[in-house]
């Protein structure tokens, strides 16, 4: 019987490749220590823990909180609305439940799965290609380009600071951004680098063993239901162009292609249940219907992904070049077309355009050593070769050290930037939180300011009136009444029984108070009317926490 190769690879490669995967991971851990510490100095205000988008680390750190509370189906924390849980996020919820066992904080179990994941990741890059290329530099080449790629998005700030690449702002499209964003988009990458390496085996000429256990067609299925649970959208990419390649086989052997289709296959039929299961809970659960139908990430302009791949896309043109003209079966074509597909569906017509670019990054670099190998390295003179590869690298490397550099400065040099963009919150809010994690009423509502809310279900079992963008439903009808209540536009809707949720407690601070003045600049003299305002038969009690009122209101029969 026919088994995947064993692939080639010596202990001083692996220890080439540990270390520099603890480096990667390392460099993640910096800025954190860095903010950490900085915190620690600081007692107006308190670091949150994450970095890297924090809203939504917040939402990873509420997915925790629910596991922490013995929960295997995931609610919108950040949503009102009491509703039924799926089966989404299903890793998080792991960790919480992990996070208790263990005895660890919510923030800490996602930063070492954080850390764990990348170096799976790493590893599973070298071991791809190791899996295409027998030869030590190429590689270590697809390694470090893989490890360590970005584009030129730094440059186009230079230009234009309102034009944001891919590079600075889609995190699973590059694997050291990646790593320091959240678990699940490196274990991702490392999902699609170990099927990407079975399937070129099993498609080189001479392979024809059908899939079975000891041949890596259960690796397959396993691979895909795991990310079939962790990112769907990444099946899409690769499972789309599996047809593809098993439709171009079927073209150019004239033969019913019944190998490839039996291989595609281990990964199409474990996804197809997942997809059924998400297709009847969007269609059946009401809350869930409307955060699908809110949650758009649309691709941004085609420019941005240019520049945001940049000279990694220019390396590999020769090598894109070389495979359609010659279109060859050893690796080519699969990846070919897998890239091909890619590309089309970033603009493909759904919601969740952006999210397909996981995983683009592994085809672009391949096609970017075989340019190298083959082509770059006959065009530039041998001794120009190792001072190329250098520039190559130092100019990926500063839109890595933005995206490391950037949020540290609003949670370390700039106070007011990070509470205005949530990296921080004033202590004050720290320690209504904890008042209402030990305190308030279990799932009851609370009624605050959006970078508040925004870590409330991360922290404490309370959720809030509006706190995100995607995961609060509907979110612009409950971000809407949240400014009209602040600002005293309009006290009575949000109590009122047009509301299918209950406010149970009430923060005022100075979060609230700067509520009063809109990004246009219109200020609302009646900021605070509201609270005033509220009937003294409805306060059960107020809580004062410094700068911070928490009021909690009596509970409705």
């Amino acid at each position: 019987m026919q088994t995947l190769r064993s692939v080639d690879i010596s202990t001083v490669e692996w220890r080439w490749v540990i270390i520099l995967s603890g480096l990667l991971v390392a460099l993640t851990l910096v800025p954190y220590a860095w903010a950490l510490a900085s915190n620690e100095s600081d007692d107006g205000s308190r670091f949150m823990g994450m970095l890297s988008n924090p809203k939504d680390g917040a939402t990873y750190l509420s997915k925790i909180e629910q596991g922490r509370q013995g929960e295997w189906l995931f609610e919108m924390r950040h949503t009102p609305e009491k509703h039924d849980g799926a089966g989404f996020h299903t890793v998080y919820l792991f960790l919480g439940h992990a996070a208790r066992i263990i005895g660890l904080s919510n923030v800490l179990i996602f930063h070492l799965a954080r850390v764990a994941t990348s170096l799976f990741m790493y590893i599973s890059i070298y071991q791809l290609g190791a899996t295409i290329w027998v030869r030590l530099r190429p590689r270590r080449l697809f390694f470090a380009l893989m490890g360590v790629g970005s584009g030129l998005g730094w440059f186009l700030l230079l230009f234009d600071e309102n034009a944001i690449a891919v590079d600075m702002n889609i995190p699973e499209a590059f694997p050291f951004f990646a790593a320091y964003s959240n678990p699940h988009f490196p274990l991702s990458i490392a999902s699609l680098c170990l099927l990407a390496s079975a399937y070129l085996i099993v498609f080189r000429r001479g392979y024809d063993a059908p899939p079975s256990v000891e041949n890596g067609g259960l690796g397959i299925m396993l691979l895909a239901m795991l990310l079939a649970l962790i990112q769907p959208t990444a099946l899409v990419s690769i499972g789309s162009g599996l047809v593809l390649y098993v439709i171009v086989r079927a073209y150019l052997t004239r033969k019913f292609p019944v190998h490839e289709l039996r291989w595609a296959s281990m990964l199409w039929l474990p996804a197809v249940p997942f997809a059924v299961y998400y297709v009847a809970v969007f269609h059946f659960n009401d809350v869930m219907h409307a955060f699908n139908k809110q949650n758009q990430t649309p691709s941004p302009a085609p420019y941005l992904y240019l520049f945001g791949y940049g000279l990694l896309l220019i390396v590999a043109i020769p090598g894109l070049a070389r495979a359609v003209r010659r279109f060859e079966r050893d690796g080519d074509q699969f990846m070919l077309l897998w890239f091909i597909v890619n590309v089309v569906g970033l603009y493909a017509p759904f919601n969740l355009q952006r999210r397909l670019a996981l995983g683009l990054i592994i085809p672009l670099v391949y096609f970017g050593v075989r340019a190298l190998e083959d082509y770059w390295f006959y065009k530039v003179p041998q001794n120009w070769r190792a001072p190329a590869m250098i520039a190559l690298i130092v100019f990926l490397l500063p839109t890595n050290v933005l995206n490391l550099g950037l949020p540290l400065f609003g949670a370390v040099a700039n106070t007011d930037s990070g509470l205005d963009t949530g990296l921080l919150i004033e202590t004050d809010y720290w320690h209504a939180m904890e008042w209402l994690k030990d305190e308030a009423r279990d799932d009851a509502v609370v009624l605050a300011s959006p970078n508040i809310s925004l870590w409330i279900p991360a922290y404490t079992d309370q959720v809030v009136v509006f706190g995100h963008d995607f995961e609060t439903v509907p979110n612009k009808e409950n971000k809407d009444m949240m400014y009209a209540w602040y600002r005293g536009q309009d006290c009575t809707t949000l109590f009122s029984d047009a509301v299918p949720f209950e406010v149970g407690y009430i923060l005022w601070g100075p979060q609230e108070q700067s509520l009063d003045k809109d990004d246009e600049g219109v200020t609302y003299p009646d900021t605070g009317k509201c609270v005033d305002e509220i009937a003294p038969e409805r306060i059960q009690q107020k809580v004062i926490e410094g700068d911070v009122t928490i009021i909690e209101l009596v509970e409705q029969d």
